[in-house]
């Protein structure tokens, strides 16, 4: 069904495109917002409470992102998050946990977002994707496209390697005959181990031959500053500031991975933790941005080697978490630590990962043994089903 083929500009697309398969889709037609499609914020744990949440009007079977005055400076939504993800900035420090969440998290596909951007010197109306990081190299960037208030003749596309080695960055902006503010325009994104494709208007307007391997996550977002790279503010643009997003699709060709987030599965008797989606609390260090030698994937990581470091001079408990979509049951917890570390540790669990934890082993129940090849300490605890755990070093 097509979501609000009357609003003016380039005609919505029907729902079936030929040669791909339909895997998910949100076209914004009911009374609430779905959850279950997209979260209410964007990067929430970089911010206090209420600074990253999405402000929106569902009107006109569109989701209308909205900054309603001058103290909300961003407003997002996303379709999947977890602590940490996305350090954009040496200086950012988590200010807060938010549950994980995976509605799509995947690699590979055509991704179709029909919208309206937001006109005005200092606003930024923005569809971009983000590696969900469960290695520390996956963490590249695509803004399919940025839209500047201050000529909305311009999409511009960027490739953000970060810490991808196998990446580099890339940036092209490509100058539209129309002003895109002026009404709804289809902008399309296609993406296999061959390269990255971007269109508007259903006309392909640039290619490469670079793509990242791993999967991603998609924000929608409105956001403004006063100077850089946006302008400056335009005080004579009233507000609330709107970027419409008529539908958002994503499609799948034959021979491409169709779930919708990564499946991680583990044998019985084999490690748990790889298959979660890991965290840690506000008082750990998280390293260089591009290094990254202390990072969210280090606690799944896989490699006994990686270490999390608490912050100098910051009384405990620290916490870190691991956090499956489904419950797992497991009956063992193994904690290394360096030989000449004396610190106290517990493991709780969750039902929901928010509250209501449980101590279910500390230090005192388990086996002390030394690494034979590290010499460090090796604790082995036991411990029962759990759907959230969080030891506390």
């Amino acid at each position: 069904m097509n979501s609000n083929p009357h609003a003016p500009g380039f005609p919505a697309n029907p729902p079936q495109k030929e040669g791909w398969q339909l895997v998910f889709q949100e076209e914004f037609e009911g009374t609430a917002f779905d959850e279950r499609k997209f979260l209410p914020y964007g990067l929430a744990h970089w911010y206090g409470p209420g600074e990253n949440e999405a402000a929106y009007e569902l009107r006109d079977s569109c989701l209308v992102l909205q900054l309603p005055d001058a103290q909300k400076r961003i407003s997002a939504v996303a379709t999947g998050m977890r602590d940490g993800l996305h350090r954009f900035w040496e200086q950012l420090e988590l200010r807060r946990h938010v549950r994980p969440a995976m509605n799509l998290v995947t690699k590979y596909g055509y991704f179709e977002l029909r919208a309206k951007v937001a006109k005005g010197s200092g606003i930024n109306s923005a569809w971009w994707m983000i590696g969900f990081e469960n290695q520390l190299q996956q963490n590249a960037e695509v803004d399919i496209f940025e839209v500047l208030g201050k000529d909305t003749h311009v999409m511009n596309s960027t490739l953000h390697a970060l810490r991808d080695p196998k990446l580099k960055y890339e940036h092209q902006p490509y100058r539209a005959e129309t002003d895109l503010s002026g009404g709804f325009h289809v902008y399309g994104f296609e993406w296999d181990e061959n390269g990255m494709a971007f269109y508007l208007d259903n006309q392909k307007i640039w290619q490469t031959n670079q793509s990242p391997d791993y999967p991603m996550v998609t924000l929608l977002q409105i956001n403004e500053s006063d100077g850089g790279w946006v302008g400056e503010l335009d005080p004579a643009v009233p507000y609330p500031k709107e970027f419409a997003v008529d539908y958002f699709r994503v499609y799948k060709r034959e021979g491409m991975p169709l779930e919708l987030f990564p499946a991680e599965t583990a044998q019985e008797g084999e490690n748990l933790a790889r298959s979660a989606v890991a965290g840690s609390g506000t008082d750990i260090v998280w390293g260089d941005l591009y290094e990254a030698k202390s990072h969210i994937c280090a606690l799944n990581d896989g490699n006994p080697d990686t270490c999390v470091l608490s912050k100098p001079g910051i009384p405990a408990p620290h916490m870190y978490y691991l956090d499956w979509m489904e419950p797992k049951s497991f009956n063992t917890v193994r904690f290394t630590l360096a030989s000449d570390c004396h610190c106290e540790w517990a493991v709780e669990v969750s039902a929901n990962g928010l509250d209501g934890w449980i101590q279910v082993t500390d230090q005192r129940s388990a086996l002390k043994e030394p690494d034979s090849g590290s010499g460090h300490l090796v604790y082995k605890a036991n411990s029962r089903s759990s759907r959230g755990q969080k030891p506390c070093d």
